[in-house]
């Protein structure tokens, strides 16, 4: 976000005894701002709280997609509580009121967060491109840690670049130039300096997200021309194998085995580390040659056991058992093979069954990230057009117009929520349990 105007300020001569004397709104207009202000930043801190209280308290929120959202999150409730209120104590006197150290404090804090907020829009980008473009070796290293230090890492980045600059600017030039009924930064009242902070921190991130998501959708119609022309399933004797629909969401996993006792634990290990089951898609085709494979093993000669024993002349004498009847063998053969293939085809039907939920959280993953993204761009292109526009001509854009596009910068914190919700039915309907105080099935409702 950037620099809050010198516009903003009215003119400060005149009797100060009144706190609105240099309002520039009516009585009417001011109790009307209030209003307005008052309900979005309630929303904004009431929305971005639901929306940590969900991630905390549902499991199956708990990803490392969400973990970017909870950072974002964190950013926008910030903004809700300090921001748009002192903002709008400062348009609604028409003066800075609370000193010069407060405004810094402001400013800091306000371009720390709004700063941190880009940088986590810019890492949910990168992590989705990775996803999608790099399915088999990106998600091994995708972990919960690694989502942490990148979270942590835009936090602190943030803080380095804009909190010192605003802190002790004055005392580096060696005093302060801005006045103190005002409250903007002191090195962004030269325009090309803003001019270049308004391409450094908007619109040079927009241009690599919209690159991001552009590589995106071409990676994703690749894949699905490539998955309309691959034949589905793999055979029953490959070894591991990752599904590319998979994304990041889970890494599954199919090793079959020969053995029904050792597949059952072994799908149950590989469910516990990676959070989904095998990824068995075998064919029909496949399904009727492994069965009769069995069926063709079956009806191999069978070994009759033999016993020996000793009679009472001393000569070894040899009881051959009676081999079972063709009948009860052939009984046999049939059971086993239609057994085993109703095996595999539950196997085939649950993998597709699960593939198919996969397929479908992906694309919530992606819906509420883009809603995010034309969100943000949405609501910030304004005040940032118009900053560019400020530099070659500063007497272009009124007042009233640097108050709506700077508040449309905050709004973009109010409509985040909205847009987790609006997108993913689980945030949805975790959002409800949560205002109606249902908390019995709300850590694993979906």
């Amino acid at each position: 976000m950037e620099t809050l105007n010198s516009s903003h300020a009215a003119n400060t001569s005149g009797d100060n005894a009144s706190l609105f004397s240099q309002s520039p709104y009516t009585t009417v207009e001011i109790v009307l701002i209030i209003l307005v202000a008052g309900s979005l930043s309630l929303i904004t801190v009431v929305g971005n709280i639901l929306v940590m209280l969900s991630i905390k308290v549902n499991r199956n929120l708990q990803t490392v997609n969400n973990y970017f959202l909870f950072s974002l999150a964190c950013a926008d409730l910030i903004i809700g509580i300090c921001s748009m209120n002192l903002y709008t104590v400062y348009i609604v006197i028409g003066y800075w009121p609370l000193g010069a150290i407060v405004c810094d404090l402001w400013l800091a804090v306000d371009y720390v967060v709004s700063n941190a907020s880009v940088m986590n829009l810019l890492i949910i980008s990168f992590d989705r491109y990775f996803c999608v473009t790099k399915p088999l070796s990106y998600p091994a290293r995708r972990s919960t840690k690694m989502a942490g230090l990148m979270i942590a890492a835009a936090w602190v980045l943030s803080f380095i670049l804009w909190a010192p600059a605003i802190l002790f600017w004055q005392f580096i030039v060696g005093g302060r130039s801005v006045p103190p009924d005002e409250c903007y930064i002191q090195f962004f009242s030269n325009a090309a300096v803003t001019f270049g902070t308004a391409i450094a921190a908007f619109y040079l991130p927009v241009a690599i997200m919209i690159h991001l998501y552009w590589r995106i959708s071409k990676a994703s119609r690749s894949r699905v021309r490539r998955d309309s022309r691959k034949t589905s399933g793999t055979s029953l004797g490959e070894g591991p194998c990752h599904s590319q629909e998979d994304g990041c969401e889970t890494q599954n996993t199919c090793i079959p085995s020969r053995d029904a006792q050792e597949e059952a634990g072994h799908e149950k290990e590989t469910e516990q580390q990676n959070g989904g089951g095998p990824c068995m898609e075998e064919s029909l085709d496949q399904v009727d040659s492994t069965a009769d494979g069995i069926h063709a093993s079956t009806s191999k000669d069978i070994a009759v056991p033999t016993t020996s024993q000793k009679g009472s002349d001393g000569v070894k004498k040899t009881n051959r058992t009676q081999p079972p009847s063709p009948e009860n063998s052939t009984a046999d053969r049939q059971s086993l093979a239609t057994r085993t293939l109703l095996k595999v085809t539950k196997q085939s039907a649950v993998a597709k069954w699960k593939k198919k939920g996969i397929s479908s959280r992906e694309k919530k993953v992606t819906r509420t990230i883009m809603a995010i993204l034309v969100a943000f761009v949405a609501t910030w292109t304004p005040y940032n057009v118009m900053v560019l526009i400020n530099t070659f001509c500063s007497a272009c854009i009124p007042n009233s117009l640097w108050t709506i596009g700077y508040w449309l910068c905050y709004i973009n914190s109010t409509i985040n929520p909205a847009c987790y919700a609006l997108c993913n039915a689980t945030f949805k309907n975790t959002f409800k349990h949560l205002l109606l105080c249902q908390y019995k099935n709300i850590r694993t409702a979906r």
